[in-house]
Parts: C-alpha cells; structure tokens; sequence
C-alpha cells in the first residue's frame, strides 16, 4: 500500500488548485467535493453546495455550536455554516496557499468575522481538549493515512456530548487495495492511502468511544458529479498530455486526469459508496 505525507497532500491540493478553479466551478461553489444532485440543483456548484446544506441538517448545526472544519479545502464549508446558520467555525487544512484562499473567500462573502483559518494537521492540533461542539470532515477523514490518529485526535477537542459529521467515500466489498488497481488509481491519485468500509469505521469509532448515530447512503445523489468528474478528466487528458510534452509538470498534476477516469470506472463496478454521517462522543 502506498502511504503519503503530510507534504504529499499539501502538493497535491497546491498542484492540482488550478485544475479544480477550471474544472469543479470552484470560485462558485468554494468546494472541491462531489456534489449531491436533487429536484433544487440546476448546476455542479449547486450540487456542491448542497452537499453542506444536506450534511449540516443531518448534524442539527445551531448558531450556538463552535464547529472545527477538519481538512477544510478552500474554505467553502465553513463559510456555508458561517453565512446559513450563524455559528463559529474554525477550518484547518495542511496547505497554506488553502489557508490564504479561504481566508479570501470568507472576506469576500462577509463571514471573515465567523470564519478563520489556521494551518494545522487534524491528527494533531493545537487546540484544547473539549473545545468544539462539531468536528466536520467532508472527504477529508479518509485522507488519512492511519485514521486511527484522526478519531483519537478528534475526540479529544470534541466536548461531551460532541458529534462529527462526516462525508465521504466507503469501500464496499471486501477488495484490497493492494489488489485493486482500479482504486489504487482513484485514492493515489488523491494522495489517499486506502478508505475504510462502513464495517471498519464503525469498530475504528466504537475503539475512539464514538457511535454513529445516523448514516445516510448518498450514491445515487452524486452520480452526476462522478459523470461529470469523468468528462473533466477527459478533457483534461488531452491538454495534460500536451503539457508534458513541453514541460516537466508535478506528479500530482501528470496523474490527476487519471483519477477522474477511475473513478468513474470503480463506481460503475460497484467498489465505493458516498455516505453522510453523524457520530456521536459516547
């Protein structure tokens, strides 16, 4: 299994900034997440959006609540909570270029009051224990490469009582990813070692004293935006491959079209599910 560092991930998200700007409507929708897809989306930025909307009304966010957005990407949810609810949250992320984008974006949508930005790891913060009411992790979770650390480390700065929301890619089946190429394509390609099934998450929370509370599978909600990831990758081959021809582009940024294309291929033969979670501290 390949396994990445810290500053692997920062890379990627660093290189690959660009393509998600052209690509995944990201100025509009401040996500660089699959978006879900229902009677009131007209557009991806829409969709992406709407997967903060869905994902804070299964959590019961209230303006009350003190929210860590962990893994925050550019900003985006954390403005949503910050412009839709009222409530205080903190986002984190490894790469200091997301940092100064988010905090960008925040002024500009009237939240820099509501919303901030720190670079720090999630497996290991600087905050005090049982400081947040929240912790919200859109595919962030399943970046890491031990996930053990992140449960650990998010129990800790949660308060009793305290629930994580989650978003994110499962296994579904009993595949190897060591034996997979498929996936191993989709995940490497994200800097992303390997994503746990709903089996192992919930023995990894059940170990952390976490118990998921509600689990909804949205798959068929995001089929659309796998399609679409798949018909921005195409496109993206063809300028990709002429890049490289003139230029010694970043790893991230030569393989990143492949990604699109696997996983479109390994949704298709059935090998990952997109689920929204609450787990709740026990």
């Amino acid at each position: 299994m390949q396994t990445f560092t810290t500053e692997d991930i920062t890379n990627y998200y660093d290189h690959t900034e660009p393509h998600y700007r052209q690509f995944w409507k990201m100025e509009q929708s401040m996500g660089l997440h699959y978006g879900i897809w229902d009677t009131s989306t007209k557009t991806l930025a829409e969709a992406i959006v709407n997967t903060n909307a869905k994902l804070a009304a299964l959590g019961s966010i209230t303006p009350n609540d003190r929210v860590l957005d962990a893994g925050c990407g550019v900003g985006g949810s954390s403005i949503f909570l910050a412009k839709n609810i009222g409530c205080q949250v903190t986002g984190i992320t490894l790469s200091e270029r997301q940092v100064r984008t988010a905090t960008h974006f925040a002024e500009k949508n009237g939240v820099g009051h509501l919303a901030n930005f720190e670079r720090m790891d999630y497996t290991q913060t600087r905050f005090p224990d049982h400081h947040f009411d929240v912790v919200w992790a859109v595919e962030s979770m399943q970046t890491a490469t031990d996930k053990s650390l992140f449960f650990k480390e998010m129990r800790r700065v949660l308060k009793p009582g305290g629930r994580l929301l989650i978003a994110d890619v499962f296994k579904e089946g009993n595949w190897k990813i060591t034996e997979t190429p498929v996936m191993q394509t989709m995940l490497n390609g994200w800097a992303m070692s390997d994503v746990l099934s709903i089996a192992e998450l919930n023995d990894l929370t059940k170990n952390h004293n976490f118990t998921p509370s509600k689990v909804e599978d949205v798959t068929p909600g995001i089929r659309k935006s796998i399609v679409k990831y798949r018909w921005f990758a195409l496109a993206g081959m063809i300028g990709t491959k002429w890049y490289n021809l003139f230029h010694n582009g970043t790893h991230f940024g030569r393989v990143h079209y492949k990604t699109g294309l696997a996983q479109y291929r390994a949704w298709k033969q059935g090998l990952w599910s997109y689920r929204l979670m609450v787990i709740e501290v026990i």
